[in-house]
């Protein structure tokens, strides 16, 4: 059911989160060059994936792209639906967390002179702003349904 705005914003959110796997979250200044931080670990300059495994931020963006697809189809089930949206809201929070984790990591053992976050960065917030917009509007139906079998 698409033509649902929350459906809309559900929708926005995949996008989003499939638009995080295409680039850097972040960059690494080094005395020699710096460092590329992507969903998929550190690389050089050169395009060299360095020692430094960061699969719970991959398995998280996976997670939270299948959640929101899956999300989309549960309208006929608006409470699970609003779990589903306030879980996801919490699992962004993580996704931020994560990354600044990430970045703090790579600073201290790789010596970095400075960090300079991406435009992508931004990208976890605004897919918060629209989950929370999502959720209002689950939220809005199901008091009209409510609402409605009242008065029958």
């Amino acid at each position: 059911m698409i033509q649902r705005r929350q459906s809309v914003y559900l929708l926005l959110v995949f996008v989003l989160t499939v638009l995080l796997f295409t680039g850097p979250l972040a960059f690494i200044t080094l005395e020699d060059g710096g460092i590329f931080f992507r969903h998929s670990g550190a690389f050089d300059m050169q395009g060299e994936k360095l020692n430094l495994s960061s699969w719970p931020v991959t398995v998280m963006l996976g997670l939270s792209a299948v959640l929101s697809f899956l999300t989309i189809f549960s309208y006929m089930k608006r409470e699970r639906q609003m779990r589903l949206t306030i879980f996801l809201m919490i699992f962004n929070l993580g996704l931020i967390g994560l990354s600044y984790y990430y970045v703090s990591y790579i600073m201290h053992h790789f010596d970095g002179l400075q960090f300079m976050f991406q435009w992508r960065i931004v990208i976890p917030p605004i897919m918060l702003i629209l989950l929370f917009l999502a959720f209002k509007r689950i939220q809005k139906d199901e008091l009209m349904v409510k609402a409605a079998d009242r008065i029958r």
